[in-house]
């Protein structure tokens, strides 16, 4: 998803980057703010992995039927 989100705001900021799309002052204050909100959603997505792989580390693979009853309990599961 990362790598998407990349692709999706990296094209259009290229064309941005042409010169044919917009020009000046104010173009080049839209396309530092793009390449802001791009560093930002790349930052946070890599956040959301890391901590997403960590959970999922200390996940165990197997546990007990009383675990699993204990956790479908727990989360309303049925």
């Amino acid at each position: 998803m990362i790598e998407q989100i990349d692709t999706d705001v990296d094209r259009p900021r290229r064309m941005f980057r042409t010169g044919k799309v917009w020009t000046g002052p104010t173009a080049k204050q839209f396309d530092a703010q793009l390449s802001g909100f791009s560093a930002r959603a790349r930052t946070a997505g890599q956040a959301i992995m890391d901590e997403l792989r960590q959970a999922l580390s200390r996940t165990p693979s197997e546990v007990t039927e009383e675990e699993a009853a204990s956790i479908k309990r727990k989360y309303g599961l049925g």
